[in-house]
């Protein structure tokens, strides 16, 4: 059955980072994109969002040293990037599927406005 509700989540070693939020669900329902009719290149481009914020992650959690300004110019990067890939994801499955983003809707969110990991507003 098809979700109605698609939420961005990521954890390590995740498979997915959508995950189905329909009403009834109970946990985590990792969803597979190639299974939700998404383009191969829009998979490719969630595939690579994922393994980088792996990559990134590690920086944050560390306590010495600490984050370096190029880590945290990738990590308002990645935060830009991802609000990018969860309007393609939305318009790749239509309006019959709800997008959450950080467990919020995503209608009505715009790109220029989405708050980066600094706190600044993005371009």
């Amino acid at each position: 059955m098809r979700p109605t509700v698609v939420s961005f989540e990521w954890d390590y070693c995740y498979p997915s980072v959508l995950a189905d939020r329909s009403p009834g669900v109970l946990g985590i329902d990792l969803l597979d994109p190639a299974e939700l009719g998404l383009s191969p290149e829009l998979i490719a481009r969630l595939d690579a969002w994922r393994d980088r914020q792996e990559t990134l992650s590690g920086a944050w959690i560390r306590i010495d040293p600490p984050v370096t300004d190029e880590e945290q110019s990738r990590g308002e990067q990645q935060q830009r990037e991802l609000l990018t890939l969860a309007h393609d994801v939305q318009h790749e499955l239509g309006p019959d599927v709800e997008v959450l983003l950080d467990g919020q809707p995503l209608k009505g969110r715009h790109r220029a406005w989405w708050p980066t990991v600094s706190g600044r507003r993005g371009p």
